[in-house]
């Protein structure tokens, strides 16, 4: 018989025969499972700082413009118990001034409970005990020596504060690209529907993108009245409207010259009837020059049609 170790041995197996005494003899084999339990007989054993196994802690340094909560040191301590054996917990056994520090009780944190005053002494002496929980219980001590140095202005860091506020600021700049680039991607959509839009609707109305329908319209119905006038000076002068019908509010007029032509004026002439026109080209055929051609012959003709034709 021997005792046993659960952080050795866990779990075993026996193996076990029932034989009776009979002829033939018969029997049965059973196999047993031994589940060890734990027993609390392991005391908290401190990891950080290492110097810790010697009883005590090397000095540390604080600022004694350090403010309520700023964080000293940390112990760390685990138990090689399983279960409720294994929890830890920390407690500030003895202090040189109670008042001035605290200890986490499941982080082993060393915190000050308020502002450093001058009449704080400058070293600090803290005896801080370890507990698990098991029954019964074990326990550990350890002691921290914290040193008050004036103009330190490198006092040890929560780390947990470092990290958190640069991961904080990172996660909220990217939130605003993204915002940033879903905005920019919702208003060109937009823009682009809007412009798709409208040129569908013109398409639809006019035939094409390009094309207002007023221009259309006027190659549809196209209507051609043409004015001839014969001024004196000799070149022959006349003007195209390319229209709609008589009552079109819209036409469009091109102005034709002589190239040999000095003067860029010109008389827009409402358009006659078809006889009137065919009247009036007949007369400017008459009017012609030909080998009896001269200045003052050509006048009179001109005058005559000007009379003819002009409101």
């Amino acid at each position: 018989m021997h005792s046993f170790d659960y952080e050795k041995l866990k779990v075993f197996q026996i193996q076990v025969q029932a034989k009776d005494q009979g002829s033939p003899s018969l029997s049965s084999n059973a196999t047993v499972h031994v589940f060890i339990l734990d027993q609390n007989d392991n005391a908290p054993a401190v990891i950080y700082p290492s110097s810790a196994a010697l009883g005590s802690l090397s000095h540390q340094r604080m600022p004694r413009s350090a403010k309520a909560g700023h964080l000293v040191t940390k112990v760390t301590a685990v138990d090689a118990d399983s279960g409720h054996n294994a929890w830890i917990s920390y407690k500030l056994a003895e202090a040189t001034d109670a008042s001035l520090f605290t200890v986490n009780l499941y982080t082993g944190e060393v915190r000050t409970k308020r502002a450093v005053s001058e009449q704080d002494d400058s070293s600090q002496r803290l005896l801080i005990e370890i507990q698990d929980d098991g029954e019964p219980v074990q326990s550990a001590t350890v002691t921290v020596s914290i040193l008050l140095e004036d103009g330190l202005h490198e006092p040890i860091l929560d780390l947990r504060q470092k990290v958190s506020e640069p991961s904080k600021k990172t996660g909220r700049i990217t939130l605003y690209l993204i915002l940033s680039l879903a905005s920019v991607s919702v208003l060109s959509l937009l823009t682009f529907l809007i412009l798709a839009v409208k040129c569908m609707r013109n398409s639809r109305s006019s035939g094409s993108c390009c094309m207002r329908r007023s221009d259309c319209d006027d190659y549809k119905n196209p209507n051609r009245n043409l004015q001839i006038q014969l001024n004196t000076d000799g070149p022959i002068k006349y003007v195209e409207v390319l229209g709609g019908d008589m009552l079109s509010q819209s036409q469009s007029f091109r102005s034709c010259m002589s190239p040999m032509s000095e003067y860029s004026d010109f008389t827009l002439i409402k358009p006659s009837s078809t006889n009137d026109f065919k009247e009036v080209i007949s007369v400017l055929d008459a009017s012609l020059p030909d080998s009896t051609w001269t200045f003052e012959s050509q006048q009179v003709s001109s005058e005559k049609t000007m009379t003819y034709t002009v409101l």
